[in-house]
C-alpha cells in the first residue's frame, strides 16, 4: 500500500501542476470487458469498472494530447453450464489496476482517434478454479506496460462516449513451466472499455 500511496501522490501532484497550465480537466466512467491471452480460455467474459480523471491539451485544431489517471478492473472468467463436456467448471481471475495512459489524439469533426502507451500498477488480484482459491499461488507482476487505441464521439459540448482497446505489451505473468497450458510468451491482458466522458469546460482547439 505504501507504493500505491506514493504513486497516487505523484499523480495528483502532476495533475495539479498541469491543470495550472493549459490542460482541461475531465472525468470518465464506464465498463470494461476483458480476457487474458495465454490462459487457454477465450472471450471477453470478465466484466468490470473503469473510471478516473483526464487532462487534455490541444496543439492545434487537429491534434491534442491526453493524460489520464484511471482505475481499471481486468481479468478472465469462464463458466460452463450443464450439458457440456465441462459440467460445473468455473474459473475467475480478477486483476485491479491503477493506470496512467498517455495519448496522442487526432480530431475529425465529432470524432477523436487516440493512440498511446499505458503504465499500470496492480493493486490486488483474485483467482479461483471452481471452489479452489489460487490467489497468490502464481503471483502476477506488479507493473504492466500496455498499448491502447480508441475512438471518442462528442454527444454535446462537454459530454462524449469513448471506446478503447488495450493490450499488454509485456507479460503480466510468466509461462508456467509445468502443469500449465499458458502461451510460452506468458499471459497478457486484453481489454475492451466503454466510457462516458465529461470535460469541465469546452476544450477549444487553438
Amino acid at each position: 500500500m505504501k507504493k500505491t500511496n506514493i504513486l497516487l501522490f505523484l499523480l495528483l501532484y502532476a495533475a495539479t501542476a498541469c491543470a495550472q497550465q493549459r490542460f482541461v480537466p475531465g472525468l470518465k466512467l464506464g465498463i470494461s470487458t476483458s480476457q487474458v491471452r495465454g490462459d487457454s480460455y477465450t472471450g471477453f467474459h470478465k466484466a468490470g469498472v473503469v473510471g478516473g480523471a483526464t487532462l487534455t491539451t490541444n496543439f492545434n485544431k487537429t491534434w491534442s494530447a491526453q493524460f489520464e489517471m484511471i482505475y481499471v478492473q481486468k481479468g478472465s472468467k469462464q463458466v460452463y453450464n450443464s450439458g457440456t463436456a465441462d459440467t460445473g467448471f468455473f474459473y475467475y481471475l480478477g486483476l485491479n489496476y491503477l493506470e496512467v495512459p498517455v495519448f496522442v489524439q487526432y480530431h475529425l469533426h465529432k470524432f477523436t482517434f487516440e493512440l498511446g502507451p499505458s503504465f499500470g500498477y496492480l493493486i490486488d488480484e483474485t483467482e479461483y478454479y471452481n471452489t479452489q482459491d489460487l490467489t497468490g499461488m502464481r503471483p502476477f507482476k506488479k507493473t504492466e506496460t500496455s498499448l491502447s487505441v480508441g475512438v471518442s464521439f462528442t454527444l454535446f459540448k462537454k459530454l462524449g462516449v469513448n471506446w478503447r482497446y488495450t493490450n499488454s505489451l509485456l507479460s503480466i505473468r510468466d509461462f508456467a513451466a509445468t502443469g500449465g497450458t499458458w502461451d510460452t510468451e506468458g499471459q497478457r491482458n486484453n481489454v475492451l472499455a466503454f466510457s462516458l466522458t465529461y470535460q469541465f469546460k469546452k476544450n477549444e482547439p487553438k
